[in-house]
């Protein structure tokens, strides 16, 4: 796969991390009620702890945006989160102690998982040879 592939795919889930981090950091409370999360006093303080992690993350996909081949490690760990995010999520819906939107929106997150094995896997062989030269 192509440079301008990885710039496209990881661009995008840069800008997902952020649309999806932002708002419940910097408005915590009105975000998380449409996402039909109940708020204790200290839910506030992990949903925001956990959204600067998020946000982190969509720095790192953007780093690999720009160098795939640098940053290359960071998407083992992007797909590692992505997939337990995905699974803490929907144990807690299934489980019914969440509403819908949240699992909706962690959905996504399967997608990028799968689109990111698919780059690092593609790109295996010749990310080899780049280290043998």
């Amino acid at each position: 796969m192509s440079n301008a592939y990885a710039r496209t795919l990881f661009s995008i889930a840069a800008g997902f991390n952020i649309l999806a981090g932002l708002p419940l950091l910097v408005a915590t409370q009105p975000v998380a009620q449409l996402m039909g999360l109940q708020m204790t006093p200290t839910t506030g303080l992990f949903i925001q702890i956990t959204m600067i992690v998020v946000l982190m993350f969509g720095w790192a996909y953007w780093m690999i945006s720009r160098d795939p081949v640098r940053y290359r490690p960071y998407i083992v760990l992007g797909i590692a989160l992505k997939i337990l995010v995905v699974a803490i999520i929907t144990s807690h819906w299934l489980a019914g102690t969440i509403a819908w939107p949240l699992p909706t929106l962690a959905a996504s997150d399967i997608v990028f998982a799968l689109l990111f094995w698919r780059y690092l896997s593609s790109t295996r062989s010749a990310q080899a040879l780049t280290q043998l030269h």
